[in-house]
């Protein structure tokens, strides 16, 4: 089904957002893979976070032969947060889909997710199998999981899968869904992880067998500060899912109270872990120091 769906009124049926900061080293690809759609009844709003290397002439370039794409420039940089709900807030397809600069998707992926989500009112979302693009571990196994079931299963299924569901967040999604999302355009570390439970707290998230999408792995949420970057109070120090877990928790308030206690072991479990990461990196960082150091005294064949 090659599709050029459009409503009533000639507005396009999806909306993509794609917020971008420096991202010359990939954005062609994606952007080839974006227009490549066999499903072609979509707009693409493009925010350049005042990019500084050939970010923008690549947009430029491409929006200049594409009549979908809305290139916009943003005249300073707005933080990655601002960035993603500008793109948002310009939607105005029934549907709607974040894409990053550096993940590719396969040609049926709009496809093959609009015709179930009209086949399937029940859903809020749905994606493909993705995978992740680092070469240097050769061939991976798909990411397939869903988040389907009742309310408890979905959250409880997510935090099984929580370091791996970036292709979960970009979805495509139900415009109106989002729309009652207050959580787009905060910073905070994992919000994309909240704006993820959000859309589940609303229905049932699918995901297709058909379609891929690779997800690069340059991303902000791969740094090695990013813990040092979202932190925004003392506590996030002990807690550095702090606020993810005061929302995690109000969106599940209404669980009983069985289920809010494992809600409750996860959010421990998910904060420990970023806190042994953190020390892990903190040991990595003191090592590479005191290797330069010995290697500035002359002790470079000993280590």
């Amino acid at each position: 089904m090659t599709a050029s769906t459009t409503s009533k009124d000639h507005l396009p049926t999806v909306s993509i957002g794609l917020p971008v900061y420096n991202g010359e080293k990939f954005i062609r690809e994606v952007l080839d893979s974006l227009l490549a759609q066999t499903f072609t009844g979509f707009e693409l709003v493009i925010s350049d976070n005042a990019s500084t290397d050939g970010t923008e002439a690549i947009c430029r370039e491409y929006a200049a032969r594409d009549p979908r794409i809305r290139y916009v420039r943003q005249s300073v940089n707005r933080g990655p947060a601002a960035n993603f709900q500008f793109v948002f807030d310009e939607a105005v397809g029934e549907y709607f889909m974040w894409a990053a600069c550096d993940d590719p998707r396969s040609p049926d992926f709009l496809e093959v997710n609009f015709k179930f989500l009209s086949e399937n009112p029940e859903y809020v979302a749905s994606t493909s199998p993705n995978r992740f693009d680092d070469r240097s571990q050769g061939r991976q196994k798909l990411v397939d999981f869903a988040l389907d079931g009742d309310l408890f299963e979905r959250f409880s299924r997510f935090f099984d899968y929580c370091w791996v569901s970036h292709g979960i967040f970009y979805s495509l999604v139900r415009t109106a869904v989002l729309r009652g999302c207050e959580i787009i355009g905060k910073s905070f570390l994992a919000a994309d992880w909240a704006i993820i439970l959000y859309i589940a707290s609303r229905g049932r998230l699918n995901r297709c067998s058909e379609g891929l999408m690779i997800i690069g792995t340059e991303g902000l949420s791969n740094g090695r500060n990013i813990f040092k970057m979202f932190r925004n109070s003392p506590i996030e120090l002990l807690l550095p899912f702090y606020v993810f877990s005061k929302i995690t928790l109000d969106l599940t308030k209404y669980f009983s109270l069985k289920h809010r206690m494992v809600m409750v072991t996860k959010l421990a479990k998910v904060n420990l872990t970023a806190l042994r990461i953190q020390l892990e990196m903190f040991v990595q960082d003191i090592i590479v120091s005191a290797r330069r150091i010995l290697r500035g005294r002359g002790f470079s064949r000993c280590i």
